[in-house]
């Protein structure tokens, strides 16, 4: 019999160990437990986020809410820049707490990749926007 490996284990061990350790991931639960340990990381070490993303789908963002506020509380900075307008913004919390914090990218910035940096090393890179791949 086969030992199943254990994704969030192995990323909370790495995450824990403060391991420099190289994640794929390729659905959007890996993706969402990703941002929140970047999240948590970005405040335990004290370190600005960044977040290029196609669009700031309240389905996934809105749950990030609490996380993001604990970075800015930890006086940490936060800039996130959106590729599209944010549809029915009133409506998406994520966008409606903070818009502030949240830039459209420029025209000549059509065909960003998703990404969210921490610090200046710890990041989530998605290698292909249409099937959610990425690296962490």
């Amino acid at each position: 019999m086969s030992k199943e490996f254990d994704y969030e284990k192995w990323v909370e061990e790495c995450y824990n160990k403060k391991l420099n350790q190289e994640i794929d991931n390729a659905n959007k639960d890996h993706a969402f437990f990703l941002f929140e340990k970047l999240l948590d990381k970005a405040n335990r070490d004290k370190e600005d986020v960044k977040i290029i993303s196609h669009q700031l789908l309240a389905s996934f963002y809105n749950k990030l809410i609490g996380k993001v506020r604990k970075v800015l509380d930890n006086n940490n900075k936060v800039e996130i820049i959106v590729e599209t307008e944010v549809e029915d913004s009133e409506h998406n919390k994520f966008y409606s707490e903070f818009s502030k914090f949240i830039s459209k990218a420029s025209l000549n910035f059509d065909g960003l990749p998703n990404f969210i940096v921490v610090g200046d090393h710890a990041y989530r890179y998605e290698t292909d926007k249409n099937s959610i791949k990425a690296v962490a």
